[in-house]
């Protein structure tokens, strides 16, 4: 079992978060919203850093047929301290079985394109995966899924 670094956070961070919501928080990392259809997911420990990181570089990496399907990421800290997203508000409709099969179709091209978004590809009917949980998904204003949180995704080494 490894030790967590908690990320400290500088002046810069406090004055974008003051008076802002803060929307969420996991183990690795809190998320505010910015008020301006962006939020802000800050890390709090080296492995939030990590997530950071491995979403942007999903991001930056992927070509269109997958980067559609990731929540645009807008700006971010070289250090991946922070990384700021588009927000995205329609939730996913879990007891839709149109939008459970377009899952499973998106849980297909990813893993036709190199990406795993789970630590074990198994079934996708309830939670998913540990990586791609109902929470992590939404609608964009086209009815199509998006991921908002892939920090946990992992590339396929061939």
């Amino acid at each position: 079992m490894g030790y967590v670094v908690l990320i400290k956070m500088n002046p810069f961070l406090k004055r974008k978060i003051k008076g802002k919501k803060l929307i969420g928080s996991g183990g690795t990392r809190v998320v505010y919203d910015l008020g301006d259809g962006y939020v802000l997911k800050i890390a709090k420990s080296t492995k939030g850093i990590l997530c950071n990181k491995m979403e942007v570089n999903m991001y930056e990496s992927s070509l269109k047929p997958i980067k559609k399907y990731l929540a645009q990421i807008i700006d971010y800290d070289t250090a991946y301290r922070w990384v700021t997203m588009k927000k995205y508000d329609q939730k996913f409709p879990p007891n839709s079985p149109i939008y459970r099969r377009e899952l499973m179709k998106l849980v297909k091209k990813f893993l036709d394109n190199g990406i795993i978004p789970s630590k074990g590809v198994g079934r996708y009917d309830k939670p998913y995966t540990p990586n791609l949980r109902l929470k992590h998904l939404r609608l964009k204003w086209n009815k199509q899924i998006v991921v908002i949180d892939y920090g946990g995704f992992k590339y396929a080494h061939k």
